[in-house]
């Protein structure tokens, strides 16, 4: 049988472990309380066998169910009756009431005091050997039978009484389990409703150490969920946007050539025209893609050990053209040493690509971009400067975000917003960080650090 919910689950546990807890106490308890029957005969029995001693043997009187054995030599012992009267002389034991432990008898007769239980003609008998001089030993016996009775009834008893027992522990596991799972079940309501909408109060009130500590986290979970409905609806509508403009711009102007017949250079800017806007979807679809795989986890990362400085000069000879025609000077300062960094060479290509693309396209005529690398110790660093018009401080924050553009980037730039996002995610992916320090009118400086990996043997 399959038990579905934790609180049958703990029900279940809690009536067995009570149920073989209260069993053992109880076969504990009939143990013990038979034990003190048992002593009660004995103290029964050795109170007699002294009284008699002391007083009746004396006066040649036995109780009933006593007898006395008397030492004669060597060899034989004999039996006084209650009447008082000899009627065996032998220790074989022919002429007596029960039978009699003859190894118990011979060391009464040397002073030990003993006890024995026999069964005599479907009778159970407790017997005691009582020592009462070197030569007597007086022989008492007490009947069993009213004691075994009475723990007979309680071994009945125990027959049928388990099933009512593991009933009533059965119950009362049964509401101790939905006390103890009781909190979580609030919790679970809680962020049910949470994560719904209909409530936006944080969980409280919980109760117990354990309880709290998993309040904090669903809260915590909660909030992270939230901020991520929230990126995804914002995510969502920045693509819609970014995707619709290019969109708009192809289907104007395709609507427009139709409208009538052009010459072959109005065809030939049309064209140009809407290869500029597919280029510009194109790059968003890819950025959209690098960025998917990233949040999922499955891009492809092929990691090595490269010469940070030559990988740089080489990336920075791709933009030459480029800052040539903005007139924009490079300017590299390189560490004197090669610096030895491990990491996906393609994907911090497109990292720094981003990084010297950015640079360029905000750094006026006759501005500057530097490049340099430097080393201490197992720090790994790149700086990236510009003299550029800067960012404001109030956008710093918000650079790294997806689509995120500021304000001068809105007013002009065909930027997709995705590029600076990239390129931390794969600074990071490569043990890095990036950091950002800027200046309206005067550029910014774009840090990224890595922590050298120690080279393997």
């Amino acid at each position: 049988m399959i038990i579905k919910t934790y609180r049958m689950r703990l029900t279940v546990i809690l009536t067995i472990f009570f149920t073989l807890f209260f069993f053992l106490f109880a076969f504990a308890v009939y143990y013990q309380y038979k034990q003190h029957l048992r002593q009660t005969a004995d103290w029964w029995l050795l109170r007699s066998a002294k009284a008699t001693a002391e007083t009746r043997i004396v006066a040649g009187m036995l109780d009933r169910d006593q007898d006395l054995f008397v030492r004669n030599g060597e060899n034989y012992t004999y039996i006084s009756r209650r009447d008082n009267q000899i009627v065996a002389g032998s220790l074989d034991g022919t002429y007596q009431q029960w039978p009699v432990d003859q190894e118990k008898l011979q060391k009464a007769f040397g002073g030990s005091l003993l006890y024995d239980t026999v069964r005599y003609k479907g009778e159970k008998l407790r017997v005691l050997y009582y020592p009462v001089s070197a030569s007597e030993v007086l022989r008492a016996v007490v009947s069993m039978e009213d004691i075994e009775k009475h723990l007979d009834s309680l071994r009945r008893m125990a027959v049928f009484f388990p099933a009512f027992i593991v009933g009533i522990l059965f119950i009362g596991s049964w509401f101790i389990a939905g006390t103890a799972v009781a909190p979580a079940l609030a919790l679970a309501k809680r962020a049910e409703e949470l994560v719904k909408g209909k409530s936006a109060e944080k969980i409280t009130g919980t109760k117990g150490r354990e309880f709290e500590g998993l309040a904090k986290v669903l809260n915590s979970l909660i909030d992270n969920i939230h901020a991520s409905g929230e990126a995804h609806k914002r995510f969502t509508s920045d693509v819609s946007h970014e995707i619709r403009s290019p969109l708009t711009s192809l289907i104007g102007n395709t609507e427009v050539a139709l409208r009538k017949r052009r010459d072959p250079e109005e065809y030939e800017e049309l064209l140009r025209n809407n290869l500029a806007d597919l280029v510009r979807l194109s790059r968003i679809t890819d950025n959209i893609l690098f960025l998917s795989k990233a949040d999922n986890q499955i891009l492809d990362m092929r990691k090595q050990r490269f010469d940070l400085n030559l990988f740089l000069r080489n990336v920075v000879d791709h933009f030459r053209f480029k800052a040539e025609r903005s007139q924009v000077t490079l300017d590299e300062h390189y560490w004197e040493q090669p610096i030895e960094l491990f990491g996906d060479m393609n994907l911090l290509e497109q990292a720094f690509s981003n990084l010297i693309d950015n640079a360029i396209k905000y750094t006026p005529q006759a501005g500057k971009v530097i490049i340099k690398s430097s080393k201490v110790d197992s720090e790994i660093k790149v700086a990236i400067i510009d003299t550029g018009s800067g960012i404001p401080e109030e956008e710093i924050p918000y650079i790294f975000d997806r689509f995120y553009r500021g304000e001068k980037e809105h007013k002009g730039s065909v930027g997709t917003g995705l590029g600076l996002a990239i390129t931390k995610w794969i600074i990071g992916a490569n043990n890095g960080a990036i950091f950002v320090k800027s200046n309206v009118g005067e550029g910014s400086e774009f840090t990224v650090v890595f922590q050298q990996e120690e080279p393997r043997r």
